[in-house]
């Protein structure tokens, strides 16, 4: 039995929860960053500050997974939104906002 940090019985395999963090993330990765980058029009709106915090958001997004493995070991992440990386503050602007204000 795998125990997580609040005491609770884990019962998903470590396989499996990386699975849901990485189709979590390609789904932000679609909505939200590419939103921006696929969209010339939309690209070159943003200041330099701005499409810097996306990349930087992006790339954020594309660790995210093995940072969270990093932080949980070989438990496997049953709340995982905490370490969910942190959305630009001007995300208020794009069509969903900002996911977790």
């Amino acid at each position: 039995m795998t125990v997580g940090e609040h005491g609770e019985e884990i019962t998903i395999s470590m396989e499996d929860a990386m699975a849901k963090v990485r189709s979590t993330r390609n789904w932000m990765l679609e909505v939200y960053v590419d939103h921006y980058q696929s969209k010339p029009l939309l690209w070159n709106s943003l200041t330099e500050d701005q499409q810097q915090e996306l990349l930087d958001y992006r790339q954020a997004l594309l660790d995210w997974p093995e940072t969270l493995q990093e932080i949980y070991g070989d438990t496997p992440p049953n709340s995982y939104a905490q370490h969910q990386p942190s959305q630009p503050a001007w995300f208020d602007t794009h069509p969903r906002g900002i996911m977790f204000p």
